[in-house]
């Protein structure tokens, strides 16, 4: 009689549809070589991407190691049926493979960065604009202020600091008075 199968899976973790995976299925020490079929959840024989081999050990019972290589789909199951022809004796084992779900497709990351893209530009436009705009009043208000130096007019940032002279200057008129 074969050993019941194990299976195993590569890649074993981080699985999401479309992702390529390979199941391994192994049988031990059974007389004479089996036959192997691989079902998917409905029951479906899978033929192709299957590789299996029979090695006979010192004792002449052999050892089944097949694989099968597969698209993972989502919540996919896959069964590993190892058969002895002469006992007519089948074994199974069987894994369902959940795989996440992708968040979003594949062209949805593409629309998502040509809309960071778009963004960015609108940003650094918007930046560039406002930028210009400051050097343009500060450039009036630099003008405006050589107006005010030159003649009187229109009181200015200047004008506190004009007052500011002409009340230190009297200032120092009344101390100098008072002494």
């Amino acid at each position: 009689l074969y050993s019941k199968p194990n299976l195993s899976l590569e890649p074993n973790r981080n699985l999401k549809p479309g992702d390529l995976v390979t199941v391994t299925c192994h049988a031990f020490a059974g007389y004479p070589e089996a036959t192997v079929l691989w079902q998917d959840g409905r029951g479906n024989n899978l033929t192709e991407n299957v590789t299996t081999s029979q090695v006979a050990n010192e004792e002449g019972l052999f050892d089944v190691h097949s694989i099968l290589r597969v698209v993972l789909e989502p919540y996919s199951t896959y069964s590993c049926l190892v058969k002895n022809p002469l006992l007519e004796q089948e074994t199974h084992t069987s894994v369902t493979i959940t795989g996440q779900h992708l968040v979003f497709p594949a062209v949805a990351l593409w629309v998502s960065v040509g809309l960071a893209v778009c963004l960015l530009v609108l940003l650094g436009t918007l930046a560039y604009v406002c930028q210009k705009k400051i050097r343009q009043s500060c450039k009036e208000e630099k003008e405006k202020a050589g107006e005010q130096e030159d003649g009187e007019g229109s009181k200015t940032a200047l004008q506190p600091l004009k007052n500011m002279e002409i009340k230190e200057g009297k200032d120092r008129d009344v101390k100098a008075q008072k002494e």
